[in-house]
């Protein structure tokens, strides 16, 4: 997984929810999962056309109490499959777990980040480092990484990546040397 991410920043407020924030509530009560039916609704609640807008490399700002709610984890992994990072200034603990699952690169609890940043400005973050730097204006900070054993989560793909790798290693190797 590449750590540094470098795009526009998306600058959302405190609060916004998972559900009907994020995506709406009917993907996540209706369990959709597939990232390509998920993308184009993202953020369609908040801010219309964002999926449209939002590129690789693009960072999502915010808050304080963002990704609140149930945690359902379709928004995160709408964001993980476009290539999109978060920042925010803290979220619930359950919303964390399922950023983590999802295998989406965010940092939390920096306190401060919305005032960085303007919606559109140019942001690069090494997600490894905590390191955040606004390329418009040239302010740059450094906050808490997460910790190395929920990055090395997220830099296998977040937990079905963790389980497909364990299971593979636990399967026997045949002559061949292939997977049965």
């Amino acid at each position: 997984m590449n750590w540094v991410f470098r795009g526009r920043a998306h600058k959302f407020g405190d609060g916004v929810p998972l559900d009907n924030g994020f995506i709406p509530f009917r993907l996540a009560i209706g369990r959709v999962t597939d990232p390509q039916k998920l993308i184009p609704h993202l953020f369609e609640d908040v801010r219309s056309g964002f999926a449209d807008a939002a590129t690789a490399g693009d960072v999502i700002i915010g808050g304080t109490d963002f990704a609140s709610g149930k945690p359902h984890a379709q928004g995160f992994i709408a964001l993980q499959a476009m290539g999109i990072g978060m920042i925010c200034e803290s979220m619930p603990y359950n919303s964390l777990r399922a950023g983590v699952s999802s295998g989406l690169a965010f940092l939390t609890g920096c306190m401060g980040v919305s005032d960085m940043f303007e919606d559109g400005d140019g942001i690069e973050v090494d997600f490894s480092m905590g390191r955040v730097e606004n390329l418009s204006s040239g302010e740059s900070r450094s906050f808490p990484p997460l910790d190395s054993s929920l990055r090395e989560i997220i830099d296998a793909g977040g937990s079905k990546g963790v389980l497909r790798r364990w299971w593979s290693e636990k399967q026997p190797v045949t002559m061949s040397g292939d997977m049965p």
